[in-house]
This record gives C-alpha cells, sequence and structure tokens, in this order.
C-alpha cells in the first residue's frame, strides 16, 4: 500500500526540488505538481513516492499524522 505523507519544507532548492522532513527524517521531493503555489520553507506538503502532490495548512497535516499514527502504530 502506497501512504502519501505530510511533510514540512526545510528548503528550497534550484533545481525544482525541496528538502523536507517527512516523519522527521529529510528527503528531496519534486515540486512539479505544485510549481506555481508559492512554495516555502516551513509550508506542509503532501507527499508520496518523492513528489509533492498538493499544499496543505497546518491543522491538515496534523490531523493526517494522527490518522497515520493510529492505523501504523506509530509516533510522528
Amino acid at each position: 500500500m502506497c501512504v502519501a505523507y505530510p511533510a514540512r519544507v526545510t528548503a528550497l532548492d534550484p533545481d525544482g526540488t525541496a528538502t523536507v522532513l517527512v516523519r522527521g527524517r529529510p528527503q528531496r521531493v519534486s515540486l512539479m505538481v505544485v510549481a506555481g503555489e508559492g512554495i516555502g520553507p516551513g509550508d506542509w506538503l503532501l507527499v508520496q513516492s518523492g513528489i509533492a502532490l498538493a499544499r496543505m495548512d497546518e491543522a491538515e497535516a496534523a490531523a493526517r499524522c494522527r490518522l497515520i499514527d493510529q492505523a501504523t502504530g506509530e509516533s510522528s
């Protein structure tokens, strides 16, 4: 099963990617799908397979993290 995770942007890279934190781990993701949405450090993105799929607010990110934690028995 593929799961899209909330990720917080920590840095933008000039090649159209960003460094994000996914469950506390740094990862580089493509911003091709969300290009033009004014993404910046501190923003929350929905990320799957190295691609940012959508921008989300902090409340939605927290709710999704709680649901994933409940389903997996882990803690973000």
